[in-house]
């Protein structure tokens, strides 16, 4: 979320380590031969790589590039979706927020954060 909101830029770096975290979740799935991240059934495990996933998903990241590495993972996100539908409209509801901000980031020029870069405002 943190380039959708500040100055961060993507960079060819950033996408290798996007593919790796997920090379690395397809593994562990592949190894624990589970369908959800910790047990044959959704547990609080799932709900955070959902929303990473989901937010891929909303800033547009083509997993189709990834289809054959990324298997497992591409499996697990859809079952998700069709399997808990009430848990999934939470996510999509969100997915179009984030989507909204991609489109138009917020005006944070005011801040003075600590840590992020903020975004100049282009005039």
């Amino acid at each position: 979320m943190a380039p959708i909101f500040f100055d961060y830029e993507r960079t060819p770096l950033g996408l290798k380590k996007v593919h790796i975290a997920l090379d690395v979740f397809n593994t562990y799935l592949s190894r624990a031969g589970t369908t959800h991240a910790a047990a044959d059934h959704l547990t609080i495990a799932d709900f955070p790589l959902i929303n990473s996933t989901m937010t891929l998903e909303a800033i547009d990241f083509d997993f189709s590039k990834y289809e054959s590495i990324i298997s497992r993972v591409s499996t697990w996100y859809e079952d998700f979706k069709k399997d808990y539908p009430e848990l999934w409209k939470i996510s999509a509801d969100a997915m179009k927020e984030i989507k909204h901000f991609a489109a138009n980031p917020p005006d944070l020029t005011h801040m003075d954060h600590p840590i992020h870069p903020i975004r100049k405002v282009k005039k």
